[in-house]
């Protein structure tokens, strides 16, 4: 499920497309989206490369899903360092995605850099990335409405739109505890599978009905 960029081979993308025990998901560690920010991480910097490499696994199988993280606020980072980030978020079309401003953290490389940004520009950063991956995100999920898909139910719960109870599951598309939900009106056996038709989408959520 999680898989540094530098990993992801043709072998892996031809195994995952060709083993049906294999959830077509993956968490790619980024961290940034401008070449040169990436270098100052020690990362890999081609972001050509990167861009490749996800249109060639979304060839191989259309129904990927792709969470990454990125860090806004790095020692020396420009306005327009961040405006490629923004460019390389909007470009790839993740599914999910977690932004986390810089942190400074004695011992570190980073920690004494030139350049330190203040946190209000750092956390402004952050939302000005989280509000355009929102928008990505709930068309992500539209593309799901109408699909029907198996989800494992996790537990119940109650919305505050909706009257009775809803069973919350996950389907391959979801990772415990960091991405969303498939909210399904009604009970269904916690820890059991099910197959559920989407007929509805938000951000981060998934709303569906039991398939009989």
């Amino acid at each position: 499920m999680y898989a540094y960029p530098g990993h992801v081979s043709p072998r892996l993308i031809e195994v995952m497309a060709s083993a049906p025990r294999i959830c077509h998901y993956l968490d790619i560690p980024l961290q940034h989206g401008h070449p040169d920010v990436l270098r100052r991480m020690a990362r890999p910097s081609n972001t050509d490369k990167l861009l490749e490499t996800f249109t060639q696994m979304r060839a191989a199988m259309p129904d990927m899903a792709f969470r990454s993280t990125f860090i806004t606020g790095l020692p020396g980072e420009t306005e327009e360092e961040f405006r490629g980030l923004l460019d390389f978020v909007a470009a790839i079309q993740f599914d999910k995605v977690g932004v986390f401003p810089f942190s400074s953290e004695p011992g570190t490389p980073a920690f004494d850099m030139p350049g330190q940004i203040e946190e209000q520009v750092k956390a402004e950063r952050r939302d000005r990335v989280m509000a355009a991956q929102q928008r990505i995100s709930l068309a992500r999920n539209q593309a799901q409405v109408g699909r029907t898909l198996d989800v494992l139910v996790e537990g119940t719960g109650e919305l505050s739109n909706r009257k009775g109870p809803v069973a919350l599951a996950r389907s391959y598309r979801d990772a415990p505890e960091v991405d969303g939900l498939v909210v399904v009106p009604g009970t269904l056996p916690v820890g059991q599978m099910a197959r559920v038709k989407i007929t509805g989408a938000m951000e981060y959520d998934l709303m569906g009905e039991r398939e009989t």
